[in-house]
């Protein structure tokens, strides 16, 4: 995926514009596209990619882990 369309993915699920997506704006943009998630599944996805431990993905946190998620060829 191309960074332009990981900045819209991002825009998407940051509920509030304030660049930041935090674990309820997550769940809430998960549920509106028909995806559940559970907590645990939040709190995972959220340790991996928060690498500053501050509750929050920034958009070069979900950048980053976007980028390690994808399979190598």
């Amino acid at each position: 995926m191309a960074d332009e369309d990981l900045t819209h993915t991002f825009t998407e699920l940051d509920g509030n514009g304030d660049g930041l997506i935090t674990q309820a704006e997550f769940a809430s943009a998960m549920a509106e596209r028909g995806e559940e998630v559970t907590e645990e599944e939040v709190a995972s996805i959220f340790s991996d990619a928060d690498s500053d431990d501050d509750g929050k993905i920034s958009l070069a946190e979900f950048t980053e882990a976007w980028h390690r998620a994808e399979p190598t060829p």
